[in-house]
């Protein structure tokens, strides 16, 4: 299958539980932060404000929101967000049962800093 050249090829190239998973983390990001814009980057949806702050990536059995400053929330949601690069990490979404409050606030965590305290992504 070649790279999706936009967002919406990028969805509509995802077996249906994927799609399910993808498009309801949209759905949150699109009703919260509508102010952030979002675009193709390294072959993934990726939403910005200053900088980067969300990615999704389809996995074979979930998908993965990447937060761009996840690091500096770590800490806060050991249990949730997992794991090791200096700035990125991952909440790996099974459901969209699982885009419940505690992912939400974490989201609203990750576009506060971006706001507060934006990290340039090389």
């Amino acid at each position: 299958m070649p790279k999706p050249k936009t967002v919406s090829a990028y969805f509509n190239g995802l077996e249906p539980h994927q799609s399910a998973i993808a498009i309801a983390l949209e759905d949150v990001i699109k009703k919260q932060w509508p102010h952030l814009t979002v675009k193709l980057a390294w072959g993934f949806p990726c939403w910005s404000g200053n900088e980067r702050v969300f990615s999704i990536i389809a996995h074979a059995d979930r998908c993965n929101l990447q937060l761009w400053q996840g690091a500096r929330l770590a800490d806060d949601y050991f249990d949730r967000i997992e794991g090791t690069g200096k700035a990125l990490r991952h909440v790996k979404v099974y459901s969209a049962d699982q885009i419940n409050d505690e992912l939400i606030d974490i989201m609203d965590r990750a576009v506060a800093l971006d706001t507060t305290a934006p990290q340039r992504v090389r």
